[in-house]
């Protein structure tokens, strides 16, 4: 194969999304036995007039919302070291005040997907659930949509809780915790602002500088959208018009931008950087036993998910088609961002984009826009 023509079929895959809108803009990185094959910057940071930086192009160092991507850069990479050092176990049960709907859930659970959270509830549109501590109380204490592991729901809620946990364990604020865990990860580029980390406004106002680095998301309308609430809409839009260095999420939103499951923004390197220390097992603190057991698959009935990974669907159907092998991790974020892993080849691919700007608009839209770039960087 000659890696011209890999690059040349990613290069058209990604120019042609961008063409038809199924995105504003993108940045994949592939990388196959330690070698980057492509990493390129497509399109432009917005496409809607309200937005400081419409028609601004994409470069390799623009942050992306990572979205649910936090779930295994943050949330997962944190638990995996400290099962590692000793610090949590897997079959250690929820900690007080976190177990109150959920006595029998453990570690493991949480990560599997497979504790009885449900995949997901507005939390954000009650008044009293504003603010971090009255939010993750109200996830601890709803009722269970199942017994644990009976079977497995992907579920925004439980690694909130998660989040929340490694916490208490670690003494400190989880973006705190990932700057002091996952130091080596993060670094700097030509602004002085981190290439992987948490709110990189603390909610103000992104200079003009920092703008031009940063993927706007959604553009909020005064009417609430269909899962949203008026009131919700207005207070976002109270504090910015567009999302644009503040996290799309509507639950890490209210919780300060900082959650077990939302909340990071990065670059493509940055990304590729962490999926580079699973896959080599270079991540400081994690040993490589550990890292096999949490790339095993879950033994709960008819789930694909790992310890916080996702795996491929055998069938073909899933985000990578039948592009990477049976053995490969990975994971999506609801912003348009995927991270692969294919050990078997040693490869690492990334897509970031921000298909959720202007609006969330089609998910068979970037469905195919995965299962296309992963085709086209994997043959």
């Amino acid at each position: 194969m000659e890696t011209n023509s890999r690059y040349d079929a990613v290069f058209a895959v990604l120019e042609h999304a961008v063409a038809r809108g199924v995105t504003p803009g993108a940045v994949a990185y592939v990388a196959r036995r330690g070698a980057v094959e492509y990493h390129e910057a497509h399109g432009v940071l917005a496409s809607h007039p309200d937005s400081d930086v419409c028609g601004v192009p994409v470069t390799r160092h623009t942050r992306f919302d990572l979205s649910s991507l936090t779930k295994v850069l943050a949330t997962t990479s944190i638990a995996a070291r400290y099962v590692s050092e000793g610090r949590m176990s897997l079959g250690e049960p929820l900690p007080r005040p976190f177990h109150e709907g959920y006595p029998e859930a453990t570690l493991r659970d949480l990560l599997e997907h497979c504790a009885g959270f449900a995949a997901h509830r507005p939390f954000y549109a009650r008044e009293d659930h504003r603010g971090r501590s009255a939010l993750l109380r109200a996830v601890a204490r709803a009722a269970p949509d199942y017994p644990t592991r009976a079977r497995a729901v992907y579920s925004d809620l439980g690694f909130m809780v998660l989040g929340a946990w490694l916490e208490y364990v670690g003494g400190d604020r989880l973006d705190r915790l990932f700057r002091r865990e996952m130091a080596a990860f993060i670094h700097h580029d030509d602004t002085t602002v981190p290439t992987l980390g948490f709110r990189p406004t603390e909610f103000g106002t992104l200079s003009w500088r920092d703008e031009r680095d940063v993927a706007p998301t959604e553009v909020y309308e005064e009417a609430a959208r269909a899962d949203r609430t008026a009131c919700h809409v207005a207070f976002r839009r109270m504090h910015h018009p567009v999302a644009h260095g503040v996290v799309h999420d509507d639950n890490a939103f209210v919780m300060d931008g900082v959650a077990g499951h939302a909340g990071l923004f990065g670059t493509a390197q940055a990304v590729a950087d962490v999926a580079a220390g699973w896959l080599y097992g270079t991540m400081p603190g994690l040993d490589v036993s550990v890292r096999d057991i949490f790339w095993r698959p879950s033994e709960v009935s008819g789930s694909v998910r790992r310890l916080g990974w996702d795996g491929v669907e055998l069938d073909g159907q899933g985000s990578t088609g039948d592009a990477l092998s049976a053995g490969s991790v990975g994971h999506l974020g609801f912003t348009g961002c995927s991270v692969w892993i294919d050990p078997m080849c040693e490869g690492i691919y990334v897509l970031l984009t921000n298909r959720v700007h202007p609006s969330r608009g089609d998910l068979e839209d970037i469905r195919g826009l995965r299962r296309a770039f992963h085709g086209a960087a994997a043959r």
